[in-house]
């Protein structure tokens, strides 16, 4: 009979075990953020100011020592509330929160008031062998969930017509009438920042938003929060510096 109590608990802190290691993943702090992997995915979190924050994404196997081309700013160490509940980690500044599913590798964005702001899609990070000329590499690829009347600005100057950037898809490739930029502003006061420089496949689909780039060591973006569209485009110059007068 004693044997059998003995098994009995073992078993039940076995299944403990299996239910704590299947819902809670480890994270590692870092000077600027968070460190985890996620699904074979390793994520990064990095605060550049309360109300900008920079997300690379790398295969756990790999590894990313990409040095931008068009920003200048680098991370500071900003005063950040990090606290794990289940699945997941918030990292809360003074202005924002950023949320990442430790399961899922997930990131999602909400204002300091816990009002949403954006989310990646479930499973949206997509990492696919690239032969670039002889050198093996990745495309990659992330989707992100809108709101459905969500009206988003930007992504540099086209020739269709349009204010709002919604249900299109753009080509983001440079010509002689088309200047892409892969940066779009919220009418929910964010600006996103996507940090490649390869071609590089813009799409707004009813059911999600993604950008795709053919070339990419990782998926790298920048998140800005502000109460308007100045201070989006504020935290934008904070990134890449400030724009010299003509």
């Amino acid at each position: 009979m004693r044997k059998n109590n003995i098994l009995y608990a073992f078993l039940i802190l076995l299944a403990a075990g299996s239910i704590f290691s299947s819902q809670a993943q480890p994270f590692q702090k870092t000077d600027f953020g968070v460190k985890a992997i996620c699904n074979g995915i390793t994520t990064e979190i990095q605060f550049y100011t309360p109300a900008v924050a920079r997300v690379i994404k790398y295969p756990q196997d790999k590894t990313f020592s990409k040095q931008s081309l068009s920003v200048i700013a680098v991370p500071q160490k900003t005063v950040l509330n990090i606290k794990q509940q289940g699945n997941s980690v918030t990292l809360k500044s003074e202005a924002m929160i950023v949320t990442l599913n430790l399961q899922s590798g997930d990131v999602s964005f909400s204002a300091n008031n816990g009002t949403p702001l954006l989310k990646e899609k479930n499973a949206g990070a997509t990492f696919t062998p690239f032969n670039d000329a002889g050198e093996k590499t990745l495309s990659v690829q992330q989707v992100f969930s809108l709101d459905k009347d969500e009206a988003i600005y930007g992504l540099g100057q086209q020739q269709k017509g349009k204010m709002v950037q919604r249900n299109l898809t753009l080509n983001m490739v440079q010509g002689n009438t088309d200047d892409y930029v892969p940066f779009f502003l919220s009418a929910k006061g964010y600006g996103l920042f996507w940090d490649n420089y390869s071609p590089t496949v813009f799409a707004d689909k009813a059911e999600a938003t993604s950008f795709k780039s053919e070339v990419g060591e990782g998926i790298d973006y920048y998140f800005i929060n502000g109460a308007n569209a100045d201070a989006v485009i504020g935290g934008m110059r904070t990134l890449t510096g400030k724009v010299p007068m003509f």
